[in-house]
């Protein structure tokens, strides 16, 4: 009798995806504590920036810092608490104890985050658009398009290093400190890229800034896949 075999790498990936999903539709635990925190921040900005400054400094000046700001920290929350759950249930040992690739496991994981983040800033651009008077229409897909794009590679670090944070106590102020510098790159381009849009420039002189973007997703996906199964044993 020949030995059971796991599931295939995608086949893995997406059932973890798929439990993570499953278990956050139920609580809503990530998604309410996230989208709290986002709101509150939205708010106060917008108290800081009334219409008048908007129309003085323009919009293109100020909203790209606001959005990438309160993206930033409200997935920090998320991030923190995507691992603590799985520590919390003890369901991290199962899901060491399974027959599946140390990579499958970050990928949904990755990809479970990823949703979750998406769902968030779906709601929130059209929010933003009404509190800082920025024409959601006018901007159309770009938009969403560059906010995805960024939030790909957000989402892989964001997973990576809540791992690692997860095995400590309090790791929550570390996850911040490790994640920002490392995510740097990828908010100077979100920054200048969502100007862009928002300044009816377009995104093609902000090429270069996308393909950049582009590489740092896929070099943190691999430098994930290949580190993750230490990070989960060590």
């Amino acid at each position: 009798m020949s030995p059971r075999r796991g599931p295939g790498f995608l086949r893995a990936a997406y059932e973890v995806a798929r439990k993570d999903l499953v278990l956050e539709w139920r609580t809503l635990e990530t998604i309410s504590s996230t989208g709290l925190f986002a709101l509150i921040v939205l708010v106060v900005f917008n108290f800081a920036f009334d219409l008048g400054t908007l129309r003085t400094v323009g919009v293109d000046k100020i909203v790209p810092g606001v959005l990438w700001v309160t993206f930033a920290f409200a997935a920090i929350v998320g991030f923190a608490r995507s691992f603590q759950i799985e520590r919390r249930r003890e369901s991290m040992t199962a899901l060491l104890l399974a027959p599946v690739d140390r990579g499958a496991l970050f990928a949904g994981k990755s990809a479970a985050n990823l949703a979750l983040l998406t769902l968030l800033q779906v709601v929130l651009l059209p929010l933003s658009a009404v509190l800082f008077d920025w024409d959601l229409v006018a901007a159309g897909p770009a938009i969403f398009g560059v906010v995805f794009l960024h939030t790909v590679g957000l989402a892989q670090l964001g997973t990576l290093f809540g791992a690692v944070v997860s095995r400590l106590h309090r790791g929550e102020a570390l996850l911040a400190t490790l994640l920002l510098p490392a995510a740097t790159p990828l908010f100077l381009s979100a920054v200048r890229t969502t100007a862009a849009v928002l300044s009816g420039e377009g995104l093609a002189s902000e090429r270069h800034w996308l393909l950049v973007t582009a590489g740092f997703d896929v070099l943190y996906f691999l430098v994930a896949l290949l580190t993750f199964e230490f990070v989960l044993e060590d």
